[in-house]
Order: C-alpha cells, then sequence, then structure tokens
C-alpha cells in the first residue's frame, strides 16, 4: 500500500526472450529456440515492467488456473472491504501503449494504458457478498476447460465460486435448442437406413440382371 498516493500499487515483470523479426515466423521457417535456459550462459531476457494502481488495499492475490491452460487469465485480488474482485490479465499486460494504439496493437488486443485498474462490480466474483480478512486465494481446474474452481479463505468466511474467465465457449447456451437437434439426428439415422436399404436392393437387383 503506497502511503503517499493512498493506493495500492501492482508492480507487473514480465521475461521476453529477444525480438522477433515479423516475417520471422512463417509457415516454411521459425527462430531456433533452445530446449534449457542457463542464467550463466543464455542471452539475458528482455524485461518489460509496469506499475499499476488498485483504490483497495490488498490482503490477498490468486490467479485462474484452467484443465489445458488455453483460458485466458483472471487476477484475483483479496481486498481490506471484504471482496473478491477479478482483474483481466490484459489488463496487468506491460506492454500497453501510453499513445494512441496502432493498428498492429489493436488487432494484438492490447488495451491503452491507465495508471488506476478499474473494479467492475459486474465482474467481482464475491457480488455483494462480504467475505471477511481473506488471506489466501486458490484454484483449480474444472472437468472442462472454460471453468476455472476458486477458493478464498483465511478469516473467519470461506467463499468458494466457480469462474469462467473467456466465458463458456465450450458449453451450449442455455436458450440451446436441444429438440430440435434431436430430431435431425432422428431424421438423418432414418434417412441413412433408408439410403442402405435402397443401395443394398439396387446391388441385388443389379446381380441378378
Amino acid at each position: 500500500f503506497n502511503q503517499r498516493t493512498r493506493r495500492t500499487d501492482v508492480g507487473v515483470l514480465t521475461l521476453h526472450e529477444g525480438m522477433i523479426d515479423k516475417n520471422g515466423i512463417t509457415a516454411f521457417s521459425a527462430p531456433e529456440q533452445e530446449v534449457s535456459f542457463s542464467s550463466l550462459e543464455s542471452a539475458k531476457p528482455i524485461v518489460l515492467s509496469k506499475t499499476f494502481g488498485l483504490t483497495k488495499a490488498v490482503t490477498a492475490v490468486g490467479v485462474t488456473t484452467t484443465k489445458a491452460g488455453i483460458s485466458s487469465k483472471l487476477f484475483l485480488f483479496g481486498t481490506a472491504n471484504d471482496q473478491v474482485v477479478s482483474i483481466d490479465r490484459r489488463m496487468l499486460d506491460p506492454r500497453r501503449p501510453n499513445g494512441e494504439l496502432k493498428e498492429s496493437e489493436k488487432m494484438e488486443g492490447l488495451i491503452r494504458y491507465a495508471p488506476l485498474l478499474p473494479i467492475v462490480p459486474l465482474k467481482t466474483p464475491s457480488h455483494m457478498y462480504e467475505v471477511s480478512s481473506v488471506q489466501s486465494i486458490s484454484s483449480a481446474p474444472a472437468n472442462i476447460e472454460s471453468q476455472s474452481l476458486v477458493l478464498a479463505h483465511g478469516g473467519p468466511d470461506v467463499f468458494f465460486t466457480r469462474l469462467a474467465p473467456s466465458k463458456g465457449f465450450d458449453l451450449l447456451p442455455d436458450d440451446f435448442n436441444r429438440g430440435l437437434l434431436s430430431v435431425v439426428l432422428v431424421g438423418l439415422i432414418v434417412l441413412l437406413n433408408v439410403i442402405q436399404r435402397m443401395n443394398k436392393k439396387k446391388m441385388v437387383t443389379t446381380v441378378w440382371s
């Protein structure tokens, strides 16, 4: 917690192996990559850093985990006002540009840098409920890739929820017409049986003729 600015500072560091030419990765060529890394022999990584601010004091930090790691990640913060809030990983990307976004940056999904991280009430996992004195936030993958199980604990309260960082991309929507799907499948099975019988009858007729 920064006493001067009266906010929590979140520092982010990312390590990158090096720069790749814009034509360095194609369908026919790729840059050479070392399987192992040595802090003594390998080239020094490129370090990118940025500092962001949260208007609430933070008591615990966690991150969502999914089965295959395909879904985007959410960073979870336990705050002093007894809430569990989530911040999209893209908001904590140190590559966020300070100026106007270039076309390539827009295509990559980068967001213009802002010193304060927004806390969106609709994306607060604890919603209207108070979770007192959160000291630890743990997560575990669910059976499906889009879901992550989150447990916040440490004080008298224990909070558990299921989050979908990339939404339910591997789930059928609630308004999906299952009845129509069943009718289509039954119709295809019937049509397949009819075609097989017609084909068999035609083969018998051809042999006898």
